[in-house]
């Protein structure tokens, strides 16, 4: 038995199915079908319609449709005087595959087609590979899916004899990385340097809720190229959640940010949140700004110092640096500007590593 494989309408992830065509061709010799060429006009061979003699009982053991005949009725066997036939049937193959999605788009799947003699054990019926067992169509080609690998094997189950021809393949993941990945990377970044905006601009609201609306935008537009499988879930789609989810957070953080910018000056502010922001201002190698008071005047003015003069002060006199470290004026707008710098980090450590991890997987795969 030989498996010319002619055309492939695709593999569907929601029904777990692969559909195929294909011309089987399949010989066996029948002794009670032999004659003397010579004694009719030096015929080696006659055609006859399939269902005027015996053939084997052949059925697609995983198949996803209701059982019919091989062939047709128009169809003709070969019966060569040696007692040979030659049955060449053109079928349509709907057959079960367990699709696998964890990995898309970079994910590969293995489908197979299951022929077995349905009605007949294999002392009766058995099934062999042929010189060119299982063959691909020049012409087949697939703008999804890379096909490779085609294979025969036979054997024997519960006494049957089958035989089975498998398919490798590999999706084509450049219509996903253009379509999906690239663009939801892009809006991440955008939403990310929403942190990088001053909250005075009076833009920093409207700009993140922008970007999550396009976020969401795209999530409508590309559902769908997204398989459908309620049997796994791919990485692409818990990564596309994760994007969803920072754009989100952040612009409940920048609401926050905003919020506590219209704070009163009155307003104490926590010793380890004045604490986390002049750390934020040595991280920037930005200058604090201290309040001392003028003997003279009795007024208080600002005196700008470096983190190195402060340093040095320190050192030589301790009492002094303890002071001085209580006059640094810390408001809430500079709590406000802390957040972004912290944040803009996290979220841009947080995105590329989860990328990184992404991209690892796919490659793993």
């Amino acid at each position: 038995m030989e498996l010319l494989l002619t055309g492939f309408h695709g593999l569907h992830e929601a029904t777990q199915q692969m559909s195929s065509m294909g011309i089987l061709t399949i010989k066996w010799k029948d002794e009670f079908l032999t004659w003397t060429p010579s004694s009719y006009g030096g015929a080696t061979y006659i055609d006859v319609p399939q269902g005027k003699i015996w053939k084997p009982d052949l059925q697609i053991q995983n198949g996803m449709t209701s059982f019919s005949e091989l062939g047709g009725s128009f169809m003709s066997l070969r019966i060569f005087s040696t007692g040979d036939v030659s049955w060449q049937p053109y079928k349509v193959f709907n057959t079960k595959c367990l699709i696998n999605i964890a990995y898309f788009p970079y994910d590969r799947q293995q489908c197979t087609i299951k022929i077995v003699a349905w009605n007949s054990d294999s002392t009766t019926v058995n099934l062999t590979k042929g010189a060119t067992p299982f063959t691909l169509d020049d012409e087949l080609n697939d703008g999804q899916w890379a096909i490779s690998d085609p294979t025969a094997n036979t054997l024997v189950d519960d006494g049957s004899s089958l035989i089975i021809y498998t398919l490798d393949f590999v999706r084509k993941p450049k219509v996903y990385i253009f379509n999906i990945i690239l663009p939801m990377i892009f809006l991440v970044i955008l939403d990310i340097f929403t942190f990088a905006l001053p909250n005075d601009s009076g833009e920093k609201m409207s700009y993140s809720v922008a970007v999550l609306l396009s976020i969401f935008i795209l999530l409508t537009v590309v559902s769908s190229l997204l398989p459908s499988s309620s049997t796994t879930t791919s990485y692409l789609e818990v990564y596309l959640l994760l994007g969803l989810t920072l754009g989100t957070l952040i612009l409940i953080i920048v609401a926050i940010s905003l919020r506590i910018q219209q704070f009163s000056q009155e307003r104490q502010i926590p010793q380890w949140v004045r604490n986390l922001t002049l750390l934020s201002w040595k991280f920037q190698r930005r200058m604090p700004k201290s309040s001392i008071e003028n003997d003279e005047s009795q007024n208080t003015k600002m005196e700008v110092v470096s983190f190195a003069e402060v340093d040095k002060k320190s050192e030589e006199e301790p009492e002094k640096k303890h002071e001085r470290g209580d006059n640094i004026v810390v408001l809430w707008t500079d709590v406000t500007s802390a957040i972004d710098f912290y944040m803009f980090f996290m979220f841009s450590i947080f995105f590329i590593i989860s990328t990184g991890i992404l991209l690892g997987i796919a490659g793993s795969s």
